[in-house]
């Protein structure tokens, strides 16, 4: 933002998931900007078509090797998740152990990019493999209590004067609609719907699609926590570089449950939980690890749509003339994208967010011009 810019540009986020709440608060933080959040599901809400409180989140990059730029978001999300596990234990983030096995190990297998971020990263000596696992490597990572994360994320967005609202926004043109503080138009519009930006009037991304993802939540005996505490893995059933085929998954949450899966089932809607596929995932994790769940008591089984995009994850931002029919203001508004994270959105959500903080104030001159010349515009 150059020093002309005197006055807070109003903003209105669309979606109150780990991307809609990291890019507000980050938007927050610079202190230029009064920020609204408006999304049909909060926090505290549980339905299918919200994502984020279902995930059994833990950091663990799937960025390519060669992806300099996805790893640089990773690495920012990974370090300020570091801060928050050490200094701030309301955001529900803990360090862990993680572990990845290969029932069959990868053809010309190569460390992965985060070897050099990570600490104590190792490959697993045979000994230490679970039966039926051919290689396996560990590291230092952290997890997340994914709705009690959302929840402070909420927390420091109210705290730092955001303004929070429940309502369905059909189309781009009824989120410029809505008015923020003091009753004003926003200048800015972020769109963080997830797959909702498949129907959204105005985006309109047919590239979005739903990868049904079933969990199990459990519990295990008092005296196994300590030791579960600690654990995380991914476990694939084929060889590649870092995995293909069925994955089965142990994430604890610092609240004593633990997230286990699970499925990737594209364009698949259905919202109840599959019994037989509970007892799979039950039967996957308790071959890897019985010392761990063969006394797991299942509290839920629950069902997420994961927010998949074909081409990636969509991060832009551009000046944008919505209409011409109701007077200057409503005409052109800066409008940011940050959605089709899949099931990766919280490895990322800090390095994203930042990122469309960082093109939003690229783009504030240029809002200011387009804006000026629509006024022009308007009295001939």
């Amino acid at each position: 933002m150059t020093r002309s810019h005197s006055k807070p540009f109003n903003v209105n986020v669309l979606g109150a998931g780990v991307s809609g709440l990291s890019t507000a608060l980050a938007l927050l933080e610079k202190g230029h900007y009064a920020v609204k959040v408006v999304s049909t599901h909060l926090p505290s809400d549980l339905n299918i078509d919200y994502t984020s409180p279902w995930a059994g989140a833990h950091w663990r990059s799937y960025a390519d090797i060669a992806d300099l730029v996805q790893q640089d978001l990773d690495t920012v999300t990974f370090k300020r998740f570091a801060y928050l596990a050490e200094n701030e234990p309301n955001a529900g983030i803990m360090y862990i152990t993680g572990h990845d096995y290969w029932e069959v190990k990868p053809k010309n297998f190569e460390d992965p990019w985060f070897k050099r971020l990570l600490k104590n990263y190792r490959y697993i000596p045979k000994e230490e493999l679970p039966a039926g696992i051919e290689f396996g490597i560990t590291y230092t990572t952290v997890a997340m209590n994914a709705p009690k994360y959302l929840m402070y994320l909420q927390e420091q967005f109210l705290t730092r004067g955001g303004i929070l609202e429940r309502a369905t926004v059909p189309s781009l043109k009824a989120l410029a609609q809505i008015p923020t503080r003091d009753n004003l138009k926003p200048d800015i519009l972020v769109n963080c719907s997830g797959l909702g930006s498949r129907n959204l009037v105005g985006v309109h991304d047919m590239q979005m699609f739903p990868t049904r993802g079933q969990i199990v939540v459990v519990k295990v005996p008092d005296e196994i926590w300590p030791k579960a505490k600690q654990f995380t893995m991914e476990r694939y059933a084929e060889g590649s570089a870092m995995g293909t085929g069925t994955i089965t998954y142990v994430i604890p949450r610092d609240n004593g449950e633990i997230v286990l899966g699970g499925t990737m089932q594209h364009w698949n809607y259905q919202e109840a939980a599959c019994e037989e596929t509970t007892q799979a995932i039950m039967k996957r994790v308790l071959a890897t690890r019985p010392d761990l769940f063969s006394k797991a008591i299942i509290l839920r089984s629950c069902v997420g749509l994961r927010p998949n995009r074909r081409g990636g994850v969509r991060v832009s931002t551009s000046v944008e003339q919505l209409d011409w029919n109701e007077g200057w203001a409503n005409q052109v508004a800066l409008v940011a994208h940050n959605y089709g994270h899949a099931g990766f959105g919280y490895q990322a959500s800090i390095g994203c967010a930042n990122k469309v903080v960082a093109d939003i104030e690229s783009h504030l001159d240029e809002l200011v011009e387009a804006r000026s010349h629509a006024r022009s515009m308007a009295k001939l």
